[in-house]
């Protein structure tokens, strides 16, 4: 008989699908997949979580990531596993716990992580020393392209004969 390797009397850390997101669109982008997928967005709790960006507890802060689970549980009705990132900073991590930040990656030296491993240890939390495995969600930055066409002025311009560079820019990447 084949058995999963698992404890039975330790909680399960974190669901199987993870998303790294960094904002409300990509957390509801997760979870309108989500729905196509039956049983992953049922019950109080969904099948699946989300991670922050790497080191976003340093740029982004404790409050919007919390923020920004709230809001995602609110539209989806339900409850959502979530770790903040905090990259090498034992700083930000503790801060974190102490926001009520239950569940954190902390990429710290061994010391540095086993000092604040027992903080959420001792408030129920649970401190990773890597990132999870998810998918990630972030648009990518290095769109050459786009960034050629903003370097050359080409990118959202009008296209009129006095502007002799290709119109590169794509609509959705142009306000009025």
């Amino acid at each position: 008989m084949l058995t999963k390797n698992a404890s039975f009397f330790l909680p399960k850390l974190h669901p199987n699908k993870l998303f790294t997101i960094d904002g409300y669109e990509s957390g509801m982008a997760a979870c309108r997949a989500a729905r196509e997928v039956a049983g992953m967005m049922e019950g109080a709790q969904a099948g699946f979580g989300f991670l922050s960006a790497p080191g976003a507890a340093g740029f982004m802060g404790v409050g919007w990531w919390q923020a920004l689970i709230a809001a995602l549980e609110d539209s989806a009705g339900l409850a959502f596993w979530h770790a903040l990132d905090c990259g090498g900073s034992a700083a930000y991590a503790l801060g974190a716990v102490r926001m009520g930040q239950k569940c954190a990656v902390l990429q710290a030296p061994i010391p540095q992580f086993n000092a604040v491993k027992a903080v959420y240890t001792q408030e129920s939390g649970v401190l990773f020393h890597a990132r999870p495995p998810s998918f990630h969600l972030i648009p990518s930055l290095c769109h050459t392209s786009s960034l050629v066409g903003y370097f050359t002025d080409g990118y959202c311009q009008s296209s009129d004969p006095e502007n002799k560079l290709p119109d590169t820019r794509q609509k959705k990447d142009c306000y009025p």
